[in-house]
């Protein structure tokens, strides 16, 4: 079947200042921030244990992000979405691409600008093998980072199928542990990938090319009852445009973002928990202001809830979803956005 192209124009850019830019990734390790905790990956029991150490002992430190991000709004943003001819390509080195990959009932979201690569999770168990196809598929030969936003089986389940098979620089911690056969596998994994471990706080920065990330969640000093909720959330600028990647924080996490001066607007927003009604509340989706969201859910997802797609819906946004439309690819030059439907 062929692919369905869609263009997103924007017609107002949502920030008003240029952000500064942090040393390239995957040169230092440094351009996280002195914020940012550093893990020696041997013994595997010693990641464990030193994670939970961490925890019990780390003192913030805040990170230097540079200039203030701008509180522009998206007021005034045009939207035009429309099915046609796939548009002219463009050189790949001007492009961001976030892909939300197919994996059922689970998260694995490839981000790639430039020469520079990135895997926020990788699907349940059984879809290792699909991610690290697709990621062969784009020519992903080395990820600069992989990022385990949280201990869950489906979004860190199918992860050791790619640390195993392909280089890795650099690989982001949740800071919560969870004893379970998956998340064992995938600690055991990172510790045969060599890579540099890190647990990321909010204020963290570092880049992907030419885009720029911006860790919101969590705080070293948050408690949940739900390890969900300890989800590393990121905001990812590039150009004039956005992306926000929710894990699967919770109603509480996205109340304490809403409190916080953290920038939330966001042209796209992967939503939380795969649609589930415990995420993505009007006050939230007030505050993001998404033009677009993705919602990454298997055919027979128990989470997705017809009050989220409601309250999207009610918001004006257009939503895409993974159990529909299968692999979903959105292109960003830095003002127009671009969506591609495998279905």
């Amino acid at each position: 079947m062929e692919n369905k192209f869609l263009s997103v124009t924007l017609a107002m850019p949502l920030m008003t200042t240029t952000p500064s830019k942090s040393v390239q990734v995957g040169r230092q390790i440094g351009s996280l921030g002195p914020s940012i905790h550093t893990i020696s990956c041997k013994p595997i029991m010693s990641v464990i244990l030193l994670t939970l150490l961490v925890l019990a002992t780390i003192t913030f430190v805040g990170c230097s992000g540079g200039n203030p991000i701008s509180d522009a709004t998206l007021l005034g943003i045009d939207v035009h979405i429309r099915e046609g001819q796939e548009p002219q390509e463009l050189n790949p080195s001007d492009l961001l691409s976030v892909h939300f990959i197919d994996v059922g009932e689970g998260d694995a979201i490839l981000v790639v600008q430039g020469n520079y690569a990135m895997l926020v999770d990788g699907g349940p168990t059984e879809m290792g093998t699909t991610v690290f196809s697709y990621l062969r598929e784009q020519g992903v030969t080395t990820l600069e980072y992989v990022v385990a936003t949280h201990p869950f089986t489906d979004h860190v389940g199918g992860l050791p199928d790619i640390l195993r098979r392909i280089t890795i620089r650099n690989v982001l911690l949740p800071m919560v542990y969870h004893d379970t056969p998956a998340y064992n596998n995938f600690l055991f994994a990172v510790e045969d990938s060599g890579a540099t471990v890190t647990i990321p706080f909010a204020g963290d920065t570092f880049t992907i090319g030419d885009a720029d990330i911006t860790i919101l969640s969590p705080n070293p000093t948050d408690t949940w009852d739900n390890r969900a909720n300890y989800s590393i959330v990121m905001r990812i600028e590039f150009g004039s445009t956005s992306f926000l990647l929710m894990g699967d924080a919770m109603r509480e996490v996205e109340s304490n973002l809403l409190d916080s001066t953290v920038q939330l607007l966001a042209d796209v927003l992967k939503v939380a928990r795969h649609g589930a009604s415990s995420a993505t509340t009007s006050g939230f989706l007030d505050a993001v202001s998404p033009s677009i969201a993705v919602i990454s859910a298997g055919e027979s997802n128990s989470f997705l809830s017809q009050d989220t797609l409601r309250r999207l819906s009610n918001a004006g946004v257009h939503t895409f979803r993974t159990d529909l439309s299968g692999n979903i690819v959105i292109t960003s030059d830095g003002t127009t956005l671009g969506v591609v439907l495998e279905r």
